[in-house]
């Protein structure tokens, strides 16, 4: 703690260090200075552009230096310079600059792969901006990996990245949809459509049973652990994936489920640029179920429950369209989604400079709903002094949410359209008479009332010391404040009876790290060596205040005033943890043909006690590039055939700040007596031996360019031992939670990514295909047979299963095997004879929630001004359990009627032809319907058109003032599946269960993008 404590001061200093460098970034040189020679560049020809910066009269030998850009503006990383006719070079850095001495006269050859090759003369200049146009061959960029970056050849693990070039044509609120169907081995899937919500991602596999499985957000150095909402997506210049454990383990203990580095922009010399991107998108629901319309529901009524259920007189008003409910055009809307963003971006050879706003207003489907963000970024370079670099970067952002969930699609679904909205007396909005229990759906999204805001914070300070020639000294402080206060209102009016209720919720993170990077990079002929020391501190601390109240005496503040309430209660808590880290790691490469990587963390938690506080998570990758052999010097086919194999640990120490300590609860007992007493009992067992859950990865894996193919195939294997597992006390010892290190889990699987350009000349095509196959299976569960999950008391029980041999979210249900000849459902009994009453030991497991197989098709045309994306996504080998379509189509529980047409008109009681049948009896009073029944279990395979656009860049040289490219372009145009539901993607809270989930809607987008 000692240790932390000093850092903490040493972080402090850090972030002082912002006002005076703030201050000295704006200082200008004198005029005389700043006088330059500026010609903008071309846009449909090769041709560079130079900016004078200083005059020289003609060295034999000078320093050249310059940044690259591509035709946007856009720095280029990893581009090489090389002297022509000779072999000395150099390569373009994160910020797309370079240094190079070279002789005046002397022709500099700038190349990048997937652009035109320039050369350029080095007369009077020092300072040259080089534009490439983009070509038809294929990127092999500088990556960022954990702790510094490395040429994607001489990569030892298994990495994927996404630059923005692969998505700045398509519109992209979220950071999570660049992921998404872009990069092999992650999955990406988006849990609901309401504008703001979170999306799950998984890199390769689900690696924990009770503790996150999330990925470690790393942003320009820095552990998010506030999330990514509050990032602006075109702040991205590229996004890293860490996959296997020699890429991952150098985060130990955060690294087991998988590492995404995002980097920022950054700004370049020469003339200040100017983007303003603008973009307005329509929103709609893209399917909807088939329901009974209110005369078809009443006559349903009437023929199932009696003819007197509902009048003639009613009849044929819902019949004449005079009365009835379509609580779907009441409640859905178009939503219309505004998203403005502006950056400006310069500097000099000195400092450099980007700044950049954005404003979001996304409006639901469903009415009364919408998400706001507004976010501004200053991202600042400066070199001090030859030996001494500054880098600060600030992101700040405001985010709210309005009723964040929406409308409740499960009651939208099911409530009868025969009822009457509210009581015209007193307003009260009807509970419905017919069908579904609980709130009416228009009522509660109209009358009551919920915010919640987050302003969160994101600050880091890099200073690079290069301290010798090959050595670096980076020290880098970063802090991460959120502040999320929330607010809820339920009116009286929400239903009959209701009681009135307020709440106030106050939600403080803080977060700061500080990171001390010694580099040393040689070169000693033909081998290359880098050896890397961290040493890395932490902390985190949370607070929350909470107060409730009902029993409001008036309604008109709505939430803002609590001492309003009859009843009142509060409550607050505050959680602390820290980590300590050390790391190592060392690089080695011969002639570029053999690479070995090896490296060792070594992290301390306060979460753990004693001894166990420290885990060690060691790695090492090895590589050989067999197309830089001898022998394979007279082919002209392979540029590359790299086989690489990795293996290493990585842990996870995710559980809350004091699980491992002895915690009482409070509870309340009336000893026989109608008066309760105040006690406590020991709801948390200390567990002072629990120590880090830790997973094993293996990986094989082979890099191909082959005439025009880049191709990359791993194979791998993730096991994950002594697992964070919380058991439970039997009631009859007292009750309570414990933690043990006991348990296995097991992903195991194959990715592959093809991209090439199938068309070239006047007309480009590139395309991209990744897929991805992986199997998970629970190997042990701490010594239970099975553990029963996704437990809906309303439904009948549990739904879910983990067992060992089974994947995770494998479903729990009985298997239906049509009807009998009165029209019940028949099940399958243990024995394998049928039954219309089957019992829990008839249950079997099936099915699991997560694809094996994800799949993304990146494909863009180019010709001339014009651009046409399209980008589809898949996923297969996984299943939904629609519950919203057992509800809408059987009596049970608290849905007691049927809306879904096909459940009356297809079902027994209808059709004429017994065999036609697709739903059962609904006057058999013997039918036995089961929400955790196969027939409800859906294959939830899909093919999704993702996007489609298309854009026409009007050149500078037309509009004088600036470049403009428009667009127009269609997220989720269409689905093709065999699931019924509304969207085979989304699920409520469990894994695989659409309990009225929220689709993701169709959206039309036109959009303006101008560079001045």
């Amino acid at each position: 703690m000692e240790v932390i404590m000093k850092n903490k001061r040493l972080l402090c200093i850090l972030l002082m260090l912002f006002l005076p460098f703030g201050l000295f970034a704006q200082v200008a040189p004198p005029l005389e200075k700043q006088k330059t020679e500026t010609q903008e560049a071309p846009e449909n020809n090769n041709e560079v552009t130079t900016n004078s910066d200083t005059n020289t009269d003609g060295d034999a030998g000078k320093t050249i230096k310059g940044v690259i850009n591509d035709e946007q503006g856009e720095t280029i990383i990893g581009a090489s310079v090389i002297i022509k006719g000779e072999d000395t070079g150099t390569t373009s850095d994160m910020d797309g600059r370079f240094t190079l001495e070279a002789p005046e006269g002397a022709i500099l050859v700038i190349s990048y792969i997937g652009y035109h090759t320039q050369e350029v003369k080095v007369r009077k200049r020092s300072l040259l901006r080089v534009v490439l146009k983009e070509d038809n061959q294929l990127l092999d960029e500088v990556v960022v990996v954990g702790y510094g970056t490395v040429k994607k050849s001489d990569l030892t693990g298994a990495v994927s990245g996404v630059s923005n070039r692969q998505y700045k044509n398509q519109p992209v609120q979220r950071v999570e949809n660049i992921l998404q169907g872009r990069t092999p081995g992650v999955e990406v899937t988006a849990t609901s459509g309401m504008p703001g919500a979170s999306m799950k991602v998984r890199v390769r596999g689900t690696t924990s049973i009770n503790k996150s499985s999330d990925p470690l957000y790393v942003i320009d150095g820095i552990i998010s652990s506030s999330g990514l909402d509050g990032i602006n997506p075109s702040d991205i210049q590229s996004m890293e994936i860490l996959k296997d454990a020699s890429s991952t383990a150098i985060y130990g203990s955060r690294g087991s489920n998988g590492v995404i580095l995002i980097t920022t922009k950054q700004g370049s010399e020469g003339k200040a640029q100017v983007t303003f991107d603008a973009s307005v998108g329509l929103s709609t629901v893209r399917k909807q179920y088939d329901l009974l319309n209110a005369y078809e529901y009443a006559t349903a009524l009437n023929d199932i429950r009696g003819s007197s259920t509902i009048s003639a007189e009613d009849l044929e008003a819902y019949k004449n369209g005079t009365k009835g409910i379509n609580w779907t055009d009441l409640l859905t809307r178009t939503g219309i989604t505004q998203d403005y963003r502006l950056a400006i971006s310069g500097g000099n050879e000195k400092v450099k400079y980007l700044i950049s706003g954005n404003v979001l207003d996304q409006e639901a489907i469903t009415i009364m709903s919408d998400y706001k963000r507004y976010g501004i970024r200053a991202n600042i370079d400066s070199e001090v002094k030859p030996w001494l670099t500054i880098s600060a970067k600030l992101n700040a952002s405001s985010l709210h949410k309005h009723n964040e969930g929406g409308a409740n699609w499960l009651h939208v679904t099911n409530f009868s359209p025969t009822m009457e909205l509210k009581d015209p007396e007193t307003g009260v909005y009807n509970t419905d008479p017919y069908n579904m229990v609980g709130s009416n759906p228009y009522g509660e999204i109209v009358v009551n009332n919920s915010d919640s805001y987050s302003y969160n914070l994101n600050a880091n300070l890099t200073l690079l010391f290069k301290i010798m020639k090959g050595l670096t000294l980076s020290v880098q402080g970063g802090y991460d404040y959120d502040n999320s206060p929330s607010y809820s209102f339920r009116s009286k009016l929400d239903s009959p009876g209701a009681i009135n209720s307020a709440s106030n919720t106050s939600a403080l993170h803080n977060y700061w790290q500080n990171t001390n990077n010694l580099t040393w990079q040689k070169q000693f002929g033909d081998h290359s060596f880098t050896a890397m020391a961290v040493w890395e501190i932490s902390r985190s601390w949370d607070s929350q205040l909470k107060g409730t109240g009902s029993n409001l005496n008036n309604e008109s503040v709505g939430y803002w005033n609590l001492g309003n309430a009859a009843i009142r209660d509060a409550s607050n808590s505050y959680t602390e943890f820290s980590l300590a880290s050390g790391i190592v790691r060392a690089n080695y490469d011969y002639k570029k043909r053999y690479f070995i990587t090896a490296a060792l963390r070594a992290d301390g938690s306060s979460k753990f006690q004693g001894d166990n506080k420290w885990g060690y998570f060691p790695s090492a990758a090895i590589a050989w590039d067999i197309a830089q052999e001898s022998f394979m010097s007279n082919q002209h086919v392979l540029d590359q055939l790299k086989l690489r194999a990795s293996f290493g640990v990585t842990g996870n120490q995710d559980i809350a700040a004091y699980s491992t300590l002895g915690m009482l609860s409070g509870a309340s007992y009336g000893w026989g007596t109608s008066t309760s007493s105040t006690g406590y009992w020991g709801n948390q067992f200390a567990t002072p031996d629990i120590t880090w859950e830790k997973t094993y990865q293996y990986d094989l894996g082979l890099d191909l360019s082959l005439g025009g193919f880049n191709i990359t195939v791993d194979w791998f294997k993730k096991q994950t031992k002594d697992l964070l597992f919380q058991k439970q006390v039997p009631k009859y010892n007292g009750g309570g939670t414990y933690w043990v290190n006991q348990g296995k889990l097991n992903n195991t699987g194959v990715e592959m990514s093809l991209t090439t350009f199938p068309v070239k000349g006047a007309v480009t095509w590139e395309t991209s295909l990744n897929a991805s196959y992986v199997k998970n299976e629970v190997a042990d569960l701490a010594g239970d047979d099975f553990v029963l999950t996704a437990n809906y008391s309303d439904l009948g029980g549990p739904l879910q299963i983990m067992k060992p041999g089974y994947p995770m979210g494998s479903f729990y249900v009985y298997q239906w095997k049509g009807f009998d000849d009165k029209g019940a459902n028949l099940y399958q009994k243990a024995d394998g004879s049928l039954t219309t009453n089957p019992t829990s030991d008839d249950l079997v497991v099936k099915g699991q929630a997560s694809p094996k197989w994800t799949v993304g098709w990146n494909n863009t045309v180019t010709w001339k001004n014009w651009t046409l994306n399209v980008f589809f996504n898949a996923a297969t080998g996984y299943d939904r359990l629609n519950i919203s379509r057992f509800m809408a189509a059987s009596m049970t529980g608290v849905s007691r009627f049927i809306t879904l047409r096909d459940a009356y008109f297809k079902g027994w009681d209808h059709v004429a032809n017994k065999a036609d049948a697709l739903y059962p009896s609904l006057t058999n009073t013997d039918n036995k319907s089961y929400a955790n029944s196969d027939f409800w279990l859906e294959d939830a395979s899909f093919i999704k058109l993702k996007n489609i656009s298309l854009s026409y860049r009007i050149p500078r040289r037309v509009l004088k003032f600036a470049s403009v490219q428009l667009s127009v372009s269609a997220q989720d145009l269409f689905t093709i599946t065999r699931y019924k539901g509304m969207d085979p993607e989304v699920y409520t809270s469990y894994d695989g269960l659409d309990y009225g989930a929220y689709p993701i809607p169709r959206t039309i987008t036109f959009g303006a993008k101008i560079r001045f």
